[in-house]
């Protein structure tokens, strides 16, 4: 295998070591869950409050319609660059990572009370974060679909998103910071193996220079 093919895919289990690694640190260990909560309680705003009303606006962001509506503009984005691979993979990446963090929600579902937390628990199936996974795949959807000399511009656009939506809904305490965590090490599986099957599918076509120069040799003989 490749090296440039080997390297995304060690990062996509990378990501799923490092999921299954925070469930048991934040379902199982004390210390961290505790942790959990104080900085859910930290970070967090009661309702009424400006923060509490921006976070909740930012956090819808990432609601099923808003995402639908960022993934066709990015397919229309790479369609309109050739880049019709990029546009696959990136459909791919947002449908194949949050319905993954769906299935995992339902398979993960799991009370974590704190008691100086009050009313204000997240639900037993917050983890992973839904809405932290639909702005980390629409970013890395962005970023696929980029065209080479806009790809910076795309993640530093992304990673805005992502780090808006994230500290959204553990400000208006939907999630536990663990489940934002969780929700983006999700997407991020699906991005690098996303990238994986890109270049493994590259060395398929030849380069256009190369393609010419098949052409010239089909009409010399």
């Amino acid at each position: 295998m490749a090296k440039n093919v080997k390297a995304p895919l060690l990062a996509c289990l990378g990501c799923a070591g490092a999921l299954i690694a925070l469930v048991v640190a934040a379902y199982k260990l004390g210390f961290v869950e505790h942790v959990d909560a104080t900085l859910l309680a930290k970070i967090s705003s009661p309702v009424g409050t400006g923060s509490h009303s921006l976070a909740d606006g930012l956090g819808h962001l990432a609601d099923p319609l808003p995402l639908a509506a960022m993934l066709a503009a990015i397919v229309v984005l790479a369609l309109g660059a050739g880049r019709r691979r990029e546009a696959v993979a990136a459909v791919a990446v947002v449908f194949g990572a949050n319905v993954v963090t769906q299935v995992l929600k339902v398979v993960l579902a799991h009370p974590r009370y704190q008691p100086f937390l009050g009313s204000h628990q997240p639900w037993s199936t917050a983890f992973p974060s839904g809405h932290a996974t639909a702005a980390a795949s629409i970013a890395l959807a962005l970023i696929l679909a980029a065209p080479g000399r806009l790809r910076h511009l795309a993640a530093a656009a992304g990673a805005a998103f992502v780090g808006l939506v994230s500290i959204s809904v553990v400000v208006i305490e939907w999630h536990y910071p663990s489940d934002v965590v969780g929700g983006i090490l999700v997407a991020a599986g699906w991005g690098f193996a996303a990238v994986a099957a890109l270049r493994l599918l590259a060395p398929r076509e030849l380069a256009p220079e190369a393609q010419a120069s098949s052409r010239f040799a089909i009409s010399v003989k």
